[in-house]
């Protein structure tokens, strides 16, 4: 009999995995246990000590609308005071609190030290041209300034400093040894190393940790035994005190140069046009949402709620915004230094060398466009309306 029950319960189970949800299921589920972004986020923390927020495309403004938003409600400082991001090597934590945490500069002076410190190299790429940097910056800093106590900002990446590097070969040492190679894991072990030396608020320590979607899974690769940077928190913390929430994004790995896929074949999307795209947080375990394929192969068959505990839609994808590129970044004065890092990492890369007006326009303008990948917008507008005519 107990048999015949385990039977019947892995029966049910697997029907529910494989159950197909319709666009008014997800439209449902969001209703019933939808709720505004922001108080989704200091519910978790009621929950749990550690949350991660999976940002979609590297470039998108549009969501550090909304991770500003959350930094610079009141509850931050008081029950939270840290943020960790991927983006930064370890080495500049520093140099970065020295400056989101100077009061006395005006914005005109903040700008120019933001500048410097740039300059300097968060990354180990030649400089970091992803405009929402700056747009982080500027805004960690502004509510520092206005703010009684200060948020501290880690940051998580492998030790790298450009004035160490004179090589190719020199940067290939540091880029293909095991820090950098297993990124994951020091990402995890740089978090785990700061937030043992936090302040406890409340006697409590929390954090905030904005890392790109494919680390924040809590996963491994089906291949290989590589954890993700969310699976190896959750080892590290344990299941309940860590929480991965993954903002609305397309299923970017299946994307073929042609067909745009999105999340349940557009279902997850479409429902968020039915809700009139208002913004919402959501735990996914047991919803439709939580059922659904993770479409990604590398990590074998898995379902969205095995790589998250929530999800957060917060803007169309049509709406989201990929901007590149600082103004000015590049003077005169760093030419030199510009151009040295770029012919070390054009070498270490097997590129061709290039001259310093090319090099230089990817990084020294500004573009922005909205959608990850504009021409696709319309695509993506018709595969919605397809889904919710049908209805």
């Amino acid at each position: 009999m107990k048999i015949l029950t385990f039977l019947l319960s892995v029966a049910t189970i697997l029907s529910a995995s494989a159950q197909t949800h319709d666009v008014k299921d997800f439209v449902a589920s969001a209703t019933q246990r939808g709720t505004e972004p922001v108080d989704y986020i200091f519910r978790l923390f009621e929950q749990s000590d550690i949350v991660v927020i999976g940002e979609r495309d590297h470039r998108d403004t549009t969501q550090y609308e909304l991770i500003l938003d959350i930094l610079g409600d009141p509850r931050f400082i008081e029950r939270v005071g840290y943020v960790y991001t991927e983006v930064g090597c370890v080495n500049r934590t520093d140099d970065v609190n020295r400056l989101i945490k100077n009061h006395s500069l005006s914005d005109d002076e903040f700008n120019e030290e933001l500048y410097s410190y740039l300059r300097k190299g968060e990354v180990f790429y030649t400089l970091w041209e992803k405009y929402n940097r700056v747009q982080f910056l500027k805004g960690l800093h502004k509510i520092n300034r206005d703010g009684r106590r200060k948020i501290t900002l880690g940051l998580t990446d492998c030790d790298f400093a450009w004035e160490d590097v004179n090589s190719a070969q020199e940067y290939l040492d540091i880029y293909n040894g095991p820090a950098c190679d297993y990124r994951d894991s020091t990402m995890a072990a740089n978090f785990a190393k700061m937030y043992a030396k936090q302040r406890p608020l409340k006697g409590k320590r929390k954090a905030l940790i904005i890392t790109n979607q494919p680390h924040a899974t809590n996963a491994a690769f089906a291949k290989r035994d590589y954890l993700r940077q969310g699976r190896w928190l959750k080892n590290l913390f344990g299941e309940q005190r860590v929480k991965i929430v993954m903002l609305n994004w397309a299923e970017y790995r299946l994307f073929d140069g042609r067909r745009m896929p999105l999340v349940a074949d557009g279902k997850w999307d479409a429902a968020f046009e039915m809700l009139g795209c208002k913004p919402f947080g959501m735990d996914i375990q047991d919803t439709p949402y939580g059922a659904t394929p993770y479409a990604d192969p590398a990590y074998g068959k898995l379902l969205w709620q095995e790589i998250a505990d929530g999800i957060i839609y917060y803007k169309p994808f049509y709406e989201t915004v990929i901007a590149a590129g600082v103004r000015g970044i590049v003077d005169k004065e760093f030419e030199e230094e510009f151009m040295r890092r770029t012919n070390i990492f054009y070498e270490a890369m097997g590129l061709p060398k290039t001259s310093l007006s090319d090099a230089k326009s990817s990084y020294d303008g500004f573009t922005a466009v909205e959608g990850t990948f504009p021409q696709k917008a319309e695509e993506v507008k018709a595969l919605i309306r397809s889904l919710i005519s049908d209805k």
